[in-house]
């Protein structure tokens, strides 16, 4: 028996739930499988970035993300101490700090999407349901045995765990999220780089009266630097829950040394009182690395999450990765499948995200130095330099990140900077579009509440020939093509079009359905509808010639 599916995705993490929602919402229904029996237990990748929510948001989970971290932003703070109760060493985030305009979780005036404070625990369900609700095939307890590519898809054998039957699949693309210890990676025989592994660690998930331990600290994050060990504190939002995780050397203790009793003591230590009574529920031993796949695909395979990039968590910047690579992934096979684009699309997957993650593991090793091992200044040295320092370097990787690829109309010059912050946006083609205030039809709007399926032409209030070379172009070719005017369409209630967008009355602007700017013309030019051919041609990977349905160009000439 062999089964046939469009996209087959290997592991439920972050990346590959987030493919199998949005691929589901454009219409293709994937097949998920996930050797593991449920979604994770484990609250270690804790909360939904603004950057992650304007994508999410797109396929309606917004409202059930939020509504699963009922903590407050707010009430965040980061510590470094030597135990929860102990001695501080320094301030990173106080509490209140991430609550206000212009910081990391949410910025006033940057975005309209809401943050999440809820754990991969929460985050993971939700995203299998809506998965499941818009069509994709999940099947959990099931493996990946083998498989095999050539020019025209994927074989995969799949077998379920639980009745042992075995099963063939016939894709046309597959997308690996099998984690860091990647198996497809290996058999493509992708290797990685970068510093490789830090330490090992201990993770153990409690119960205890945790609130009469850190007051008013409601959702507090701990980096603990004793002198007799290494590790974190951060606790769930289920009351009374929390995870502790430290750092053993493997040459002299193994994970099966962590028994209950040996488990108590590492809780204790890290909060700080010897006698705090607690419930052990789970204990993982895991590893910290910072690596990034040489190639983040092979043919038709594709490497995604923490199969492409492993991260220490210093900065919480691993899951929102993986999310933001499931999402690219998703909306270009769809238009590759449904023959709106050309198969070379799929190779600025790598292209663009690649840097990203190269950014993103750099940011985030920086912070485990700073944060838990001041005495690694190894992991440090020579490092590339990543733009402004403290927090607005951490928005400028966690959504000022700019992309260059062949689909992209790069100006030139092209100043070459990896990143930009949010809070200056340039519009420069490569850019996250920025958050723009509009009316639309009654309603007050943000730019990003237009993307989706479609890209967006967006022009100014004396760039009605640019709405009319959309409108041709749109009939024509048929591609997923919306386009609104200002000052027709839309009404820019804090006049903040041009600005921000860096063009003039007479501009446009194409925005893709992940919300990058593609292409701007600052003003007017000649030949609109040409130029718009073009820059659609250039954005799918076709040619200009290849756009022009045959039914359409009688019609047109």
């Amino acid at each position: 028996m062999e089964t046939h599916c469009p996209v087959l995705i290997v592991g439920s993490g972050l990346a590959g739930l987030t493919s199998a929602v949005s691929l589901a919402w454009r219409g293709v229904s994937p097949l998920l499988v996930e050797r593991h029996a449920d979604t994770s237990r484990n609250p270690r990748a804790r909360s939904v970035n603004i950057r992650s929510m304007e994508l999410l948001r797109i396929a309606g989970l917004e409202s059930d993300l939020v509504a699963a971290g009922p903590q407050s932003f707010n009430d965040f703070s980061i510590i470094v101490a030597e135990s929860v109760t102990g001695r501080e060493l320094r301030t990173v985030l106080p509490r209140g700090g991430a609550g206000g305009a212009g910081t990391a979780f949410d910025m006033a005036g940057v975005t309209s999407a809401k943050p999440s404070t809820a754990g991969q625990d929460r985050i993971e369900p939700i995203l299998r349901r809506h998965a499941q609700a818009l069509g994709a095939q999940l099947r959990y307890s099931t493996e990946l045995l083998s498989f095999e590519q050539d020019s025209r898809g994927v074989t995969a054998t799949i077998r379920n765990l639980l009745s042992q039957r075995e099963e063939r699949v016939r894709a046309d693309y597959l997308i690996a999220a099998d984690g860091n210890r990647s198996r497809i990676r290996e058999q493509l025989g992708i290797g990685v780089h970068g510093r490789g592994s830090l330490s090992h660690n201990i993770g153990i998930i409690f119960e205890g009266n945790i609130e009469a331990l850190i007051g008013e600290r409601s959702f507090a994050l701990y980096y603990l630097q004793n002198p007799n060990f290494t590790g974190a504190f951060i606790n769930t939002d289920v009351p009374g829950r929390a995870l502790v995780s430290v750092e053993y050397d493997p040459s002299r203790q193994s994970p099966e040394d962590f028994d209950t009793q040996r488990c108590l003591e590492v809780v204790r230590a890290a909060l700080g009182v010897p006698q705090f009574e607690a419930r052990i529920l789970e204990v993982l031993p895991w590893e910290m690395a910072s690596r990034v796949a040489d190639e983040f695909s092979r043919g038709r395979v594709f490497l995604a999450g923490d199969a492409a990039h492993t991260m220490p968590p210093t900065g919480g910047l691993g899951g929102q990765t993986a999310i933001q690579d499931g999402y690219d992934l998703a909306w270009k096979l769809a238009l590759v499948l449904r023959g709106d684009a050309e198969p070379a699309l799929l190779e600025t997957y790598q292209t663009e995200r690649q840097p990203v993650a190269e950014l993103t593991v750099e940011l985030q090793t920086a912070n485990y130095v700073e944060r838990l091992r001041p005495d690694r200044t190894d992991l440090t040295a020579g490092a590339q330099k990543s733009g402004r320092a403290g927090e607005l370097d951490y928005m400028g990787v966690a959504m000022g990140y700019r992309y260059r690829s062949a689909a992209i109309a790069t100006e030139i010059p092209d100043d070459g900077a990896p990143m930009e912050s949010p809070l200056a946006p340039t519009g420069r083609p490569g850019t996250r579009a920025a958050h723009i205030p509009f009316l639309h039809r009654g309603a007050r709007i943000s730019l990003l509440d237009l993307i989706g399926r479609e890209f967006v032409l967006l022009s100014g209030t004396d760039g009605t020939a640019w709405a009319r070379a959309a409108a041709t172009l749109a009939f024509e070719i048929g591609v997923p093509l919306a386009s609104y005017r200002v000052g027709s369409d839309l009404l820019d209630v804090d006049h903040q079009w041009a600005t921000r967008l860096g063009v003039t009355d007479s501009g446009a602007v194409l925005v893709r359905p992940d919300g990058f700017i593609a292409w701007r013309s600052r003003a007017a030019q000649e030949s609109p509808t040409r130029i718009l051919r073009d820059v659609l041609a250039q954005t799918l990977c076709r040619s200009p010639e290849s756009l022009r349905r045959p039914d359409r160009a009688a019609v047109a000439a």
